[in-house]
């Protein structure tokens, strides 16, 4: 029963990344047709979005090789530690990618347009 309960988790989760990848390039989509590339904000803003959708994809193509391998070595753990796509190898890569897209929210992508402190109103 736990080996069941551990299957349904693993499925919801690469169900919910799966999601989020979608949700994250659908928001890139739409701000690169919003983009008017009149500033270096605009330019900075798409580039992050870019560099999330990259690093997200490539976590989530990870983690899916993680959970392979932890299912594969299951069934024959004679050969799956000794390839050179392993368990160790796999969660490191989805560390990298994880990081890099932590970075490229909260380091790239600014935070508000450098245009919406000034005011609007002509006086």
């Amino acid at each position: 029963m736990e080996n069941f309960i551990g299957y349904i988790f693993v499925a919801l989760t690469i169900g919910g990344f799966g999601y989020a990848l979608v949700w994250q390039i659908r928001d890139t989509l739409a701000i690169k047709r919003t983009t008017r590339w009149e500033t270096r904000f605009d330019k900075r803003k798409l580039a992050g979005h870019y560099l999330m959708v990259i690093a997200f994809a490539g976590f989530f193509g990870s983690y899916l090789l993680n959970v392979a391998v932890g299912t594969l070595s299951h069934i024959r753990t004679d050969t799956v530690q000794h390839a050179l796509i392993n368990s160790n190898n796999t969660a490191f890569a989805c560390s990298l990618f994880l990081a890099a897209f932590l970075v490229s929210k909260f380091m790239i992508v600014p935070k508000e347009e450098e245009e919406q402190r000034l005011l609007k109103v002509k006086i």
